[in-house]
């Protein structure tokens, strides 16, 4: 990883691709955090040393971030962030990638990051009132 600031890196990225809000990107270091402890807690990480995670583990470890630190805002704040599905998610990460503040194995892909769950059924549907009708 390159030494610079995670914020001029973000800068960096956002001269380049306007797609996802400065915050989406502050979202992923504690998202990563969240799934490393995770993972070490249940003893699924190859390298338990390492900080190393999949697509879909990172997807999966978002997910119970977002709605452990933020419960039912979870879904308004995902929406103000640009992040509609797993793949935005994907694509954050490896604008960090390109940038040297995340890293990768050769056998990672953004496509890890493809259709991993539906974000209505993760952040909006746990909090509907039961017996009402789906919006």
């Amino acid at each position: 990883m390159r030494n610079e600031t995670f914020e001029n890196a973000v800068a960096r990225i956002l001269a380049k691709d306007s797609r996802y809000p400065r915050e989406a990107y502050a979202v992923l270091p504690a998202a990563l955090e969240h799934t490393v402890r995770e993972l070490q807690q249940k003893h699924l990480l190859k390298d338990p040393n390492s900080q190393h995670v999949t697509g879909q583990q990172l997807a999966e470890g978002f997910r119970n971030y977002m709605i452990e630190e933020y419960g039912p805002f979870a879904a308004n704040i995902l929406q103000d962030l640009h992040i509609h599905a797993t793949s935005d998610i994907g694509n954050i990460v490896y604008n960090l990638i390109e940038v040297g503040m995340f890293g990768k194995t050769p056998s990672d892909r953004l496509d890890d990051f493809k259709d991993i769950y539906d974000f209505h059924e993760a952040f909006v549907q746990p909090y509907l009132p039961q017996n009402a009708p789906l919006p």
